[in-house]
């Protein structure tokens, strides 16, 4: 959910008051008072049950039901969404707020057409002056409109994202493809990458694309789109609010919409580790392995893993083959020689070492002292105490986040 949309939300929360006139009006801006409160403070399982008391005590009022779909939304319970935003537009079929939040569910859920229907429908909400600068003014004038606008805000994001489903020039768009791809939306990136794979006049850049598209992409499988955005939420879910059981639940909804889908696995060994349970983790990244063999993250986070165990002879291969398919990973070779030193292997420690230190110093400002210090100090003789440090830096766009 965008930073636009979820203002929307809070913005539903201020209106949805009522005068306390009487003792069960009171009851009544009370329970709102609940649902606005669990809201913002992260209680989001509390604010959904808060929110399905309130539609129970006023089932008439559109906007309730709107507030109702979109906390339900923002958990991850899509269908429940649905039927409540299709409900608030059955009582009020003018309602903006119902037709914004089905609008900019179905661009979540890929039903691209019946969105912008809706998200037009919503832009006549606003007054003619505001509709066309919005719509017909120049870019200074739709960026001012955009900007004063939340509502508008969001609704110029969606359209993008319902617009990219189909990219007029790949070409252009090939960075977007790999941001898309860090943040989880999987099914775009794939038409944006293949879009621009198939346009590029660049043997090389075909090459790297095709590559691309196979070892971060899935190799071009199709996914549902729920599986993916329930993915997105369950990762959200635990970074932004570290609820391991909410966002577990959703990932395991995803793997059972999508059993071939890596991303929910590699999730769900995430928080097996944070939460101590190596076996778990290990678990998880190994089925990740089995439903897709050439998943470059799956083989490099089960390599990580198995680094911070202390199993290094098993960490080795996995490493290799992960170096295999991406080899501009710094991290990647710092973990490797990290194992190999571990093994006695200790040409190939410095090989690695060397190779990591080569790839930062074209992209990177950091420059790893400790790093160099220990090689220094291998290198010189004077064996230093412990293990070579495995630093993880950032790597490019396209190749993170999961």
């Amino acid at each position: 959910m965008t930073r636009a949309a979820l203002a929307l939300v809070a913005l539903l929360l201020a209106i949805l008051v009522w005068p306390a006139a009487s003792a069960a009006e009171s009851d009544l801006a009370a329970q709102v008072e609940r649902v606005t409160k669990a809201y913002r403070d992260g209680r989001f399982q509390d604010a959904l049950t808060d929110a399905r008391d309130l539609v129970q005590r006023v089932p008439g009022d559109p906007t309730a039901r709107t507030l109702y779909g979109s906390i339900a939304e923002y958990i991850g319970e899509f269908d429940e969404a649905l039927v409540a935003y299709a409900q608030a537009r059955t009582l009020a079929p003018d309602h903006p707020g119902a037709q914004f939040r089905m609008g900019s569910l179905l661009v979540r859920l890929g039903a691209y057409d019946q969105a912008l229907t809706h998200l037009d429908f919503f832009v006549t909400s606003f007054p003619w002056e505001v509709r066309w600068k919005f719509l017909n003014g120049q870019p200074e004038q739709k960026a001012e409109i955009v900007k004063s606008e939340r509502g508008l805000e969001a609704i110029a994001q969606l359209k993008v994202d319902a617009a990219l489903a189909t990219p007029p020039d790949a070409d252009c768009v090939w960075w977007y493809g790999q941001w898309l791809t860090d943040e989880g939306y999987v099914r775009l990136a794939q038409i944006v990458v293949a879009e621009a794979t198939r346009l590029t006049t660049s043997a090389t850049n075909r090459q790297l694309g095709e590559r691309y598209l196979k070892v971060r992409l899935i190799d071009g499988r199709q996914i549902s789109k729920r599986a993916e955005q329930l993915a997105i939420i369950g990762r959200q879910r635990y970074l932004r609010e570290r609820d391991a059981a909410g966002a577990t639940q959703l990932l395991e909804e995803a793997i059972r919409l999508e059993p071939t889908f890596p991303r929910p696995y590699l999730h769900l060994a995430r928080i097996a580790w944070d939460r101590k349970e190596h076996a778990s983790a290990l678990s998880w990244l190994e089925r990740a392995l089995q439903v897709d063999p050439e998943h470059w993250r799956a083989h490099r986070n089960l390599a990580q893993v198995l680094v911070g165990l202390g199993r290094f002879a098993d960490a080795e291969p996995r490493l290799r083959r992960a170096l295999d398919l991406f080899a501009d990973d710094p991290g990647a070779h710092l973990m490797l020689a990290r194992a190999l030193y571990a093994q006695g292997k200790y040409e190939e420690y410095v090989k690695e070492t060397r190779a990591a230190l080569q790839l930062t110093s074209t992209w990177s400002k950091q420059l790893f002292p400790e790093v160099r210090d220990f090689l220094a100090k291998h290198e010189a003789g004077d064996e230093p105490a412990g293990l070579p440090p495995a630093p993880d830096p950032r790597i490019i766009m396209g190749w993170n986040q999961d």
